[in-house]
């Protein structure tokens, strides 16, 4: 067995420790690893679990240590700033979720040890009255796109407004897609959080965009792990067949194999029975590119990179992935140039 994939079986509490000790080296390979997949806090968790002869050499331990205590201030702040959210979404009139990382770490063991980035926050409404509300008390958004926009309501934590919680290339089943989102919308009363089937559908799409358009890392992995299993069993197979019919069955079962191999995920919680071809490229894919492609060359870009550069350099690194999800990927130039003409037009840009 890897011994990250041990560590993570560790920390999931799922082993009690190495098969293999391991010497300094592999420790300086398993924190880079942990760091390039924005996991250091939830393995620190692990490694305190570890017989102290297995424990990185003391300067490393203290090392990930302080990081594992920044993850959890990171987290506290998030939830002292998700409460000062509520007031001031009253005085725009508006209803609003929160989605992602800030919302999924309810679901860990420990939510203090999931890193967090931003708070992404799903506002009810059309994008314009949404704008037209933040404004109306001081707070006018910017980096406005078809999907989210940025807000600066406090100075120490970054907050996107989303207009749609995840969109696809595909107008067709982008339709369906904002279509069941909206028929089960989490919106009750001023801010919560959505259940397990709304999480089920939400990530995996989410999980998808980014596959396909730079990567994506395994703490959204490891998210969908326990979205799976707070999942209840009468909702499995009206998830499933939702997924389907947004065109995601293949990279469904691709992350079933995913969530199987590395987190020991038991049958009784799988959408659907694991796919090998699918998912060992999923699982290369991760593991070579790091949290969200951040190793990926094929995301890098140059201070005086022009729009038509980025636009061929970004549908070049979508098409690679044309042989296994063409019905996404044939879509994108065309997602691309429409949401540049929806930004010109509405005076975006």
């Amino acid at each position: 067995m890897h011994p990250f994939r041990n560590l993570l079986l560790i920390s999931m509490g799922r082993a009690d420790s190495f098969e293999k000790d391991p010497n300094p080296e592999v420790w300086g390979m398993l924190f880079n690893m942990a760091r390039l997949q924005s996991l250091l806090g939830f393995l620190y968790d692990g490694i305190l679990r570890l017989p102290e002869h297995q424990r990185p050499p003391q300067a490393l331990m203290e090392k990930w240590r302080k990081l594992a205590e920044m993850t959890a201030d990171i987290y506290r702040r998030h939830q002292e700033r998700i409460w000062e959210l509520k007031p001031i979404l009253e005085r725009a009139g508006l209803r609003g979720c929160i989605l992602k990382g800030t919302g999924l770490s309810r679901l860990y063991p420990k939510p203090e040890r999931r890193m967090c980035g931003d708070i992404d926050l799903w506002v009810e409404g059309t994008h314009k009255s949404i704008i037209k509300a933040f404004e109306g008390i001081g707070y006018p958004l910017h980096d406005i796109i078809y999907q989210e926009a940025h807000v600066d309501l406090f100075d120490d934590t970054e907050v996107e407004i989303h207009f749609h919680p995840s969109k696809m290339n595909n107008p067709f089943m982008n339709s369906r897609l904002q279509k069941f989102f909206w028929d089960n919308a989490p919106f009750q009363g001023t801010l919560t959080y959505p259940d397990a089937r709304f999480n089920a559908v939400f990530c995996m799409a989410h999980m998808y965009r980014h596959y396909l358009v730079g990567g994506i890392g395994m703490r959204q992995m490891l998210d969908y792990y326990y979205v799976l299993r707070e999942l209840r069993p009468e909702d499995r197979a009206q998830v499933l067949n939702t997924l389907k019919r947004l065109g995601m069955g293949k990279f469904t079962a691709a992350v079933m194999c995913f969530v199987q191999f590395n987190f020991g995920l038991e049958d009784e919680y799988l959408l659907c029975p694991a796919d090998r071809e699918y998912g060992e490229k999923l699982v290369n894919d991760i593991i070579r590119m790091g949290n969200f492609g951040v190793l990926d060359k094929r995301n890098y870009s140059s201070d005086d990179e022009s729009r038509w550069r980025r636009f061929v350099r970004k549908n070049r690194r979508v098409f690679s992935n044309f042989k296994y999800f063409p019905g996404e990927v044939i879509w994108s130039p065309f997602a691309r140039l429409s949401q540049f003409v929806w930004r010109l037009c509405n005076g975006y840009l």
